[in-house]
């Protein structure tokens, strides 16, 4: 089948989603360059990581990482944008799962039980005609085999957009949007709550303060990146 993986490339050719480069068949949505190149968060075990520190208030949150740092001048943010409004979901899966084998060895998965990706209001869903942190999930439980759980939470309130909001409207917009449905799906487990981009840590802490508030439980975090 490599005649017709060839000849599909070279009818409808891909290009990297951060330089623009052909890419070859075997490269997935990004060059081996900007993929050797890519903006990981430093792994090293630290007391405190610099997502960790965004989200200290929160007791129900044992830990937390991202991935990638995102910067606002960097070519690399072309892959969020990719993401969440290029219709592309499927390099978040792609990402997500090369984090989770990073991660992986450090046991930071060893003892969750359930992944549960911050959900889009019914609005912006079907707007966007997916949740890119669905897929993020999915790339997350390839690697796992982690459970993921989408009908627990709902985001109820169509919140506007928190790119250009200050740190203090962040906070104000992301108060109350979310509602627990299936708390007994929930009790007793580690969750793993899955975001694209944290800034401020607003919406993850509404929604794991949320869950917290419902029901007992074990809270992680992961992110795909996080904003400088």
């Amino acid at each position: 089948m490599n005649w017709l993986g060839s000849l599909f490339d070279t009818l409808f050719p891909r290009h990297c989603m951060v330089c623009g480069r052909r890419v070859s068949i075997s490269e997935f949505y990004i060059c081996i360059s900007c993929f050797r190149a890519l903006p990981i968060m430093n792994f090293k075990k630290e007391r405190l990581n610099k997502t960790e520190l965004l989200l200290i208030g929160v007791p129900s949150i044992t830990r937390a990482v991202s991935y990638l740092i995102y910067q606002k001048e960097s070519d690399y943010r072309q892959l969020l944008f990719h993401l969440k409004y290029y219709n592309h979901p499927e390099v978040g899966r792609y990402l997500a799962h090369c984090a989770a084998n990073t991660l992986i060895p450090q046991g930071f998965f060893s003892d969750i039980d359930l992944i549960v990706p911050v959900p889009l209001s019914a609005k912006k869903k079907r707007k966007r005609g997916y949740n890119q942190c669905d897929f993020l999930a999915m790339g997350i439980a390839d690697a796992t085999g982690i459970a993921i759980n989408t009908d627990s939470i709902t985001r109820t309130i169509s919140n506007t957009s928190q790119t250009k909001k200050s740190r203090f409207q962040r906070w104000k917009n992301s108060e109350g949007i979310f509602q627990i449905n299936s708390p007994s799906q929930l009790k007793g487990k580690h969750i793993l709550i899955i975001d694209d981009v944290i800034t401020t840590g607003a919406t993850i802490t509404s929604l794991a303060e949320t869950i917290s508030e419902a029901v007992q439980v074990q809270i992680s975090v992961f992110t795909l990146a996080l904003s400088e």
